[in-house]
């Protein structure tokens, strides 16, 4: 049996220009044959330099979106191991991002990379030492390897900039409390049933704390 194709008209084999770039090269020449010159990418004028920059720039933001998108896509399902490296491409394309890096800390850190959590939570108070959320997270990696000193001091950067947040006052007396500064841990826990009165983890540490 036979098949025959319909005429759809002539198939083009020729790949269709483009404009903007030089093209990619896709044949090796031997340099390391010193007869034999390398390729030379021709030099551009400063003007379609500076256009090339703006064009990257412009695709660069475009990918980060859309690989934040699908890390968030994973995340709204729990899969974090499958969010990582769409989140970790976005800081990568938009690494001034705030967000980004934020995004990054959370997800290294529920997949077990507090090292890399801390290195993300970092960068993103490099961009902004005013975000609490950063300090917070910051606070809570830290605390969680045993460094109270270094997360007492996330956890009060954090209140002092958002000074109406129980859970961070609360998370600041349990460092002091682990420091031996039981004063100061009271303090910090009767902050935080004050802002909140049905804070039972802030109730809790308060009724522990020795009379």
């Amino acid at each position: 049996m036979t098949t025959t194709m319909q005429n759809q008209g002539p198939l083009s084999t020729a790949i269709p220009p483009r404009s903007g770039f030089q093209p990619i090269p896709t044949r090796i020449r031997d340099t390391r044959d010193s007869q034999v010159p390398p390729l030379v990418v021709e030099p551009i004028a400063e003007q379609e330099q500076a256009a090339i920059r703006q064009s990257l720039g412009e695709l660069g933001c475009k990918l980060a979106e859309i690989h934040r998108t699908a890390a968030e896509a994973y995340m709204s399902q729990a899969l974090y191991e499958q969010a990582l490296p769409h989140i970790e491409a976005a800081a990568t394309f938009a690494p001034t991002e705030l967000e980004y890096q934020v995004q990054l800390g959370f997800v290294r850190y529920v997949t077990g990379d507090d090292n890399g959590a801390i290195g993300a939570f970092n960068r993103a108070l490099a961009i902004d030492g005013n975000n609490v959320e950063g300090w917070f997270n910051l606070g809570m990696v830290l605390f969680g390897q045993s460094q109270h000193a270094e997360a007492e001091d996330c956890f009060r950067r954090a209140s002092e900039l958002e000074p109406n947040d129980a859970q961070t006052w609360n998370n600041r007396g349990v460092c002091l409390w682990n420091l031996q500064r039981a004063a100061e841990a009271r303090t910090c826990f009767q902050r935080a049933l004050q802002i909140d009165p049905n804070d039972t983890d802030a109730a809790f540490n308060l009724q522990s704390l020795p009379r």
